[in-house]
């Protein structure tokens, strides 16, 4: 059985979790202003606008149920961007180990074509968590055509997501050796 990753929304569609946004500015605090403001020094502005693209996490009935007024955006990166970067993506084994989801800070989406976005596999980088509002989104999109992930893709980006907020770091963990030998 075939299942579609990705619907093409038409423009004038409501605001849904795992729709592409392309080029949408996010309004950041530039981290130069507060550390000139400690230092006693002339601290410039103190915001910056960025332009991301990045896909909605927020749960599709809180936005249409007006349960909230901002929406969770995480970027998205082009994997071909990624490789060429370094960071030990060139290497297969850590492509394979991407797709597979050991990495809980990133989530591997199938390969698309945005508006403005070149035909490539993106990856969600959870690193990045932006609040932006949701009137703002909904004009943004107003006009525009885009693409949105499909069931059950969708539920596992979800799924990923929350999987990278609920990691507990223990203290002192069951020794690996102790674990290997058990009943030897």
């Amino acid at each position: 059985m075939d299942y579609k990753w990705y619907d093409d929304v038409p423009a004038n569609s409501t605001v849904e979790q795992g729709d592409i946004v392309e080029c949408c500015n996010i309004i950041i605090p530039n981290e130069r202003h507060y550390s000139a403001i400690l230092n006693n020094e002339e601290n410039g502005d103190p915001l910056d606008v960025k332009e991301i693209n990045g896909i909605v996490l927020s749960q599709s009935c809180d936005i249409q149920n007006e349960k909230i007024d901002s929406i969770i955006l995480c970027p998205i990166w082009s994997l071909q961007k990624f490789v060429e970067k370094g960071d030990g993506f060139r290497s297969s084994k850590m492509r394979e180990n991407l797709r597979k989801g050991i990495f809980p800070e990133y989530h591997l989406l199938q390969k698309f074509k945005g508006n403005e976005l070149p035909e490539d596999f993106y990856y969600v980088d959870f690193h990045r968590i932006y609040s932006v509002p949701k009137a703002f989104i909904e004009a943004l999109l107003k006009n525009k055509t885009r693409k949105r992930l499909l069931p059950p893709y969708r539920e596992h980006l979800s799924q990923s997501f929350a999987r990278y907020f609920m990691r507990v770091g223990l203290p002192v963990d069951i020794p690996n050796d102790e674990i290997k030998n058990y009943g030897l």
